[in-house]
């Protein structure tokens, strides 16, 4: 039962930092804080890709479907990935 409370509470703390980290967003790149957003994924991508390499044996169906950016060859689909998401966003807005 304890369990289910630390959950529930957690859940909500993450929630409201996360709540807090997109009005700072907003605040301090106005419209275009969901530019922000996109490039900070890209960068975080980036940055396990530089620490960890891009290995062939990273690029698994398993760790792709895991979603496992701590490996250099995920991060690499993964960063590719938010960058198109990211231009059909933009396409779109006019």
């Amino acid at each position: 039962m304890k369990k289910n409370w630390i959950v529930f509470f957690g859940s909500i703390a993450f929630f409201i930092v996360g709540a807090i980290c997109i009005i700072i967003l907003k605040l301090l790149f106005g419209e275009h804080y969901i530019d922000a957003m996109a490039v900070l994924l890209i960068f975080a991508n980036v940055c396990f890709i530089i620490k960890n390499g891009i290995k062939k044996s990273d690029i698994k169906k398993e760790y792709i479907q895991k979603m496992e950016i701590k490996r250099g060859g995920v991060a690499l689909i993964h960063s590719f990935l938010v960058f198109v998401f990211w231009l059909l966003y933009n396409a779109t807005r006019g």
